[in-house]
């Protein structure tokens, strides 16, 4: 009985189609979790060998089946966000299914003449050119999209991307996706540092009480910056910007001990930079939690060329 290995082929192959989905929404995911819902997927299969066979192919169940796949991998945030993933699930799935059987296709006349003793010996298994396709083919049609997906993207630096990186100010460490915005055009204006934005939603314990003070009451800046226990008093700059329904209001940044922004796997320093922290959350579906400044990205860009 060769039941057990079409589900484990079919849980494996979930799992890298979940894979592929987070890579191309770009989103951060986990191996367990990508694992898990491969083998929710792998369960249809199940049902092929038991009396509730007929149940696998209505096409509401095998709907069913891909909510609970992405719902165990990337969880509930938002519609439009579960929405997206559920898509981007049956693109990769199309994509690389297409992929293969096209080129079994383009080959059959090849597979067919292919018929050797150990097709009659495998008997009761499938044919063995037809598993082999499989087991190969897949992987290699997998390979094939992610590289083509990734290779869409523009290798030139472009605007409202998302970038890791890691900010350190005193004893605060801080690790973010970063979204690189085109209309942040902060600067410090006695510097000309660029600003960025982070968002310290989550890490509320990592920073002394009186920064939480200065962000919810930003009017009171003056009088919380001359606090005797205000630390990174000397790294504090107050930049003036304005904001919609304000003239104009003091913004407070600070002088990072470092930020590194990732390229292409490699970090880049960034030496000339001011943090601003936020307690809002940037981006309503957890994508990111920073807004960085296209000129860091463009120094970032020339130490990772050099």
């Amino acid at each position: 009985m060769y039941a057990d290995v079409i589900w484990l082929l079919n849980w494996l192959f979930d799992t890298m189609l979940l894979a592929g989905t987070a890579i191309l929404l770009k989103r951060n995911y986990s191996l367990i979790r990508a694992a898990a819902g491969g083998f929710i997927g792998s369960i249809i299969i199940v049902l092929n060998f038991s009396p509730l066979y007929a149940w696998a192919e209505y096409p509401l169940i095998k709907l069913l089946f891909s909510v609970l796949m992405i719902l165990a991998v990337f969880g509930f945030k938002r519609w439009k966000y579960f929405i997206k993933g559920l898509l981007a699930l049956y693109l990769i799935t199309f994509l690389v299914g297409g992929m293969m059987i096209g080129v079994h296709f383009f080959f059959q006349s090849n597979w067919t003449s292919v018929e050797t003793k150990a097709a009659y010996l495998m008997k009761g298994y499938g044919d063995p050119v037809s598993w082999l396709f499989v087991i190969i083919g897949f992987p290699i049609a997998w390979l094939f999209s992610k590289k083509n997906l990734e290779s869409l993207e523009m290798t030139k630096i472009k605007y409202d991307q998302l970038v890791k990186l890691k900010v350190k100010l005193g004893s605060f460490e801080a690790e973010a996706l970063g979204l690189v915005d085109s209309g942040n055009q902060l600067y410090d204006p006695l510097t000309g540092a660029p600003i960025m934005f982070l968002s310290i939603k989550g890490m509320e314990e990592h920073l002394p009480p009186i920064i939480f003070e200065l962000l919810a009451h930003p009017e009171d800046i003056m009088e919380i910056a001359e606090d005797p226990d205000f630390p990174w008093r000397d790294r504090l700059r107050l930049i003036p910007s304005k904001v919609i329904g304000v003239d104009q209001q003091l913004l407070p940044a600070f002088k990072p001990d470092s930020v590194r922004i990732f390229m292409d796997g490699k970090p880049a320093p960034i030496s000339k930079c001011l943090v601003s922290f936020t307690l809002q959350q940037l981006s309503p579906d957890s994508e990111y939690q920073a807004i960085l400044h296209p000129k860091m990205i463009a120094a970032a860009a020339g130490k990772s060329a050099s």
